[in-house]
């Protein structure tokens, strides 16, 4: 499998499995991140489903696309450095565990965006 493929393919099933989680089981992530808002975690993890659904169609139908995949992985890093901020900040009252989480996801996204980088210039 082609390596560029093989992170997209990573970044898509990610995103999927964060997404069911946020709309799935959000009462639970709310109560983890000490998050008062009901409609927020849902929101972004529709969000994240549609984002999955399009990181697959670009990993199966669109690889030859470097456009596509640069745009990926442009919204990969802005959810890092979105991310860095909250918790470089310490936005929204967060609990520990929270900010923890989401600091171990950006890592994630990151390594998957260097790395989508990184192959997509190879394409």
């Amino acid at each position: 499998m082609h390596k560029l493929k093989k992170y997209l393919l990573m970044n898509s099933a990610f995103s999927a499995i964060s997404g069911l989680a946020l709309v799935f089981m959000s009462d639970a992530i709310n109560a983890l991140f000490n998050i008062d808002n009901s409609i927020v975690l849902p929101a972004i993890g529709i969000n994240l489903l549609v984002f999955s659904l399009i990181v697959y169609y670009v990993a199966i139908k669109l690889l030859k696309r470097k456009s596509l995949v640069t745009l990926i992985s442009a919204l990969d890093i802005l959810w890092v450095i979105g991310s860095a901020v909250i918790v470089v900040f310490q936005l929204f009252n967060l609990s520990t565990a929270g900010y923890i989480v989401i600091g171990l996801v950006a890592i994630w996204i990151g390594f998957l965006g260097s790395m989508q980088i990184k192959y997509n210039k190879g394409n």
